[in-house]
């Protein structure tokens, strides 16, 4: 028993040994993928402007595309941007198929608990998106309504956890603002500042109730392991915060989807 009881200890200790070095060859991977590869693979989820939407080229754009170009700039090598469900951000970046997510993500504990955070470079919060002309006032009003959200966001568990609503999710804040503009839905929770720029495309289709019921922050998001790849992504957002950067991206993104009339 005592001969069998080593085998498995040993057995054990080779397991763990395993898992570790296969956990630990995807940690501070991400530095040496780009330098290998000349590439910077970010992830995005479009179809919330002005941080992430499709330009007139069929091609994403919008201020985190532009906060990930500066990354790839000050590092001398390319930017391929890889479009997906904003669900799937976190598990991809997980699993090495990119090395940051720019998503104007939240960096809620949870989500910290999976992925490292940069700095965060906005300020914003979750407010009401209605109809043109609708008496929806506040929260207090969404009894009985239809109110939509983007699907495994900070404002779909709002919605749900803190108002105890019952939601209609998409998979974007456009999908969002087409199901009330078509009757649909009676209101959505999302992000002040997309709200913002869905309502100036559509100002005669929809409407905000300004008010923030939450108060949030955006934050690039890295696999954990990777302080070196972090710091050079917190230098660039810093300065980018410094010297103005981020403020003239929001207000010319905002500009462009005002004009793309992005909601259709």
């Amino acid at each position: 028993m005592k001969t069998g009881k080593r085998v498995f200890a040993v057995l054990a200790a080779l397991l763990v040994l395993a898992a570790c070095m296969t956990g630990c060859s995807k940690q501070g991977t991400a530095m040496k993928q780009i330098e290998q590869t000349g590439v910077l693979t970010m992830m995005t989820a479009t179809g919330f402007p002005p941080y992430e939407y499709i330009d007139e080229n069929g091609n994403p754009a919008g201020v985190d595309i532009d906060l990930a170009q500066l990354v790839a700039d000050k590092l001398g090598v390319e930017l391929e941007v890889l479009d997906m469900d904003f669900n799937l951000l976190i598990d991809s970046l997980k699993g090495g198929k990119g090395q940051l997510v720019a998503a104007a993500m939240s960096s809620s504990p949870d989500r910290a608990s999976q992925i490292d955070f940069s700095v965060q470079y906005h300020s914003d919060g979750q407010c009401l998106m209605i109809p043109k002309g609708s008496s929806i006032a506040g929260v207090d009003d969404l009894t009985g309504k239809v109110v939509t959200v983007q699907e495994s966001t900070t404002g779909h568990i709002y919605a749900e956890e803190e108002l105890g609503l019952e939601v209609m999710s998409f998979k974007n804040a456009v999908e969002c603002a087409t199901a009330i503009m078509s009757g649909k839905a009676d209101a959505a929770v999302l992000d002040k500042i997309t709200v913002d720029t869905l309502v100036a495309a559509n100002p005669n289709k929809l409407d905000a109730v300004p008010e923030l019921l939450t108060d949030e922050g955006y934050a690039l998001g890295i696999a954990k392991g990777n302080e070196d790849f972090l710091k050079v992504v917190n230098e660039v957002l810093e300065q980018a915060l410094a010297d103005g950067t981020i403020d003239e991206l929001k207000e010319k993104h905002k500009e462009i989807c005002k004009n793309l009339q992005n909601a259709e």
